[in-house]
């Protein structure tokens, strides 16, 4: 009676949970990644930044404003204005031909590619954050329920055992220590569902959500086929962290020539009207006044800041053989944790939760038929619980080791 009781009674229990988890809202592992990347405020102020390098572009593809001058000469006490003071107008152009702002435009664009990169980082960050927080709580979630039901199926066993020591069919020994194993599966589950609920409002909060109730995360634990390693080399062409090492090297590049065209003569133009009061004529003269004004690159030829951005465009190209150090190095730790998980689970977490089960199973038979005492039942329950909380966490450890390697190849969320 007792093994019967006990299968119907999990049966039921896992039964019941399921259909309380499907009553629940759904949510994937993309639905999560999706709303993060929809919500979050902290994206969206990353992408204010590549509005602003366009505008910074924009401005620096501008013509210079023109300068408009009007001027009054021979001012004296007693004058008629009309007929004694000369009117000058004049207009002065800055002349942009030796090639500083189409080295300007060059500066911005690089700037605009590079935070659009640092943009699609963010995103990147963003997910693979997510994936690793929607699996801890996956596996919290899964955690629970196991202790949950466990002690839901325990519960009835207690019962059980109640009913035989009202008929003096078990010592009162076996009944304490029976009841007592169910008070402490109760405060471990007890804590399990703190620790649920710890790791759900971290996901709900990483993805940017206003209400932090239940949720039923739908993703399945276990292995979901097998991922292909897109090697090294495909990682270094995809990871963004190398885009954005070589769009700033880019920038610093054409800064360095901006600072070198810097360097050339300013040209300005000026052009305008005078009209000059004769003496001892009746009207005035009008004529045309231009003039050309050149700047003289004697002692001021922009040195530091042409040395300056010469050691940026160093610094950038020794920065950016260290972030590919790093790809390598994160892309191989990734991979060889990813294939570690696996031959873990392949070897120990699927035989062991297996074989944990079985002997749970025979030690309860065994029990009823009065063929084993119940200190080996209760350490047989204690380890299939164990195995499978060790099962969920490692799967949790397995899921989160594909989500690295996704990061470290450089995927996209």
């Amino acid at each position: 009676m007792f093994p019967r009781l006990a299968v119907a009674t999990s049966a039921w229990v896992l039964l019941a949970s399921a259909l309380s988890l499907q009553a629940q809202a759904g949510l994937s592992l993309q639905e999560a990644v999706s709303r993060a990347l929809e919500s979050r405020a902290s994206l969206k102020a990353e992408a204010e930044r590549i509005t602003a390098a366009e505008g910074i572009q924009k401005q620096a593809g501008l013509i210079p404003n023109p300068e408009f001058q009007f001027q009054n000469e021979n001012l004296r006490p007693g004058m008629t204005y009309s007929r004694d003071v000369d009117t000058l107008a004049l207009i002065n152009q800055p002349l942009d031909i030796l090639g500083k702002r189409r080295q300007r435009v060059a500066v911005a664009q690089r700037g605009v590619l590079r935070t659009q990169a640092e943009y699609e980082l963010s995103r990147r960050q963003i997910a693979q954050q997510i994936k690793l927080a929607y699996w801890a709580a996956r596996g919290a979630q899964e955690i629970c329920a196991v202790l949950q039901a466990t002690v839901d199926n325990f519960r009835k066993i207690v019962d059980y055992h109640s009913a035989q020591l009202s008929v003096g069919a078990i010592a009162e020994q076996d009944f304490l220590r029976v009841r007592l194993e169910g008070e402490r599966l109760q405060i471990t589950a007890g804590l399990a569902a703190i620790e649920a609920n710890r790791a759900r409002v971290e996901l709900l909060k990483g993805m940017g959500a206003t209400d932090f109730g239940d949720v039923d995360l739908s993703e399945s634990l276990d292995l979901n086929g097998v991922v292909a390693p897109a090697g090294v080399e495909q990682a270094l062409a995809q990871r963004v962290e190398i885009k954005i090492a070589r769009a700033a090297l880019e920038q610093a590049e054409a800064n360095a020539k901006l600072q070198e065209v810097t360097a050339r003569p300013d040209l300005n133009v000026t052009y305008g009207y005078k009209r000059t009061q004769l003496v001892d004529a009746p009207t005035g003269v009008n004529t045309l006044i231009a003039s050309v004004r050149i700047t003289l690159p004697v002692t001021d030829k922009n040195q530091g800041n042409r040395a300056a951005a010469e050691a940026e465009v160093r610094r950038r190209q020794q920065l950016l053989r260290a972030v590919e150090a790093e790809v390598r190095a994160d892309y191989y730790g990734a991979l060889q944790e990813y294939e570690l998980r696996r031959t873990e689970f392949a070897d120990n977490l699927g035989p062991l939760r297996e074989h944990a089960a079985n002997i749970s199973q025979i030690a309860a038979a065994a029990y009823s038929e009065g063929g084993t005492e119940l200190l080996r039942l209760l350490d047989a329950e204690r380890a299939r619980l164990e195995a499978e909380v060790a099962w969920a966490r490692g799967m949790v450890d397995y899921h989160q080791s594909i989500a690295r390697l996704e990061a470290a190849e450089g995927v996209n969320p």
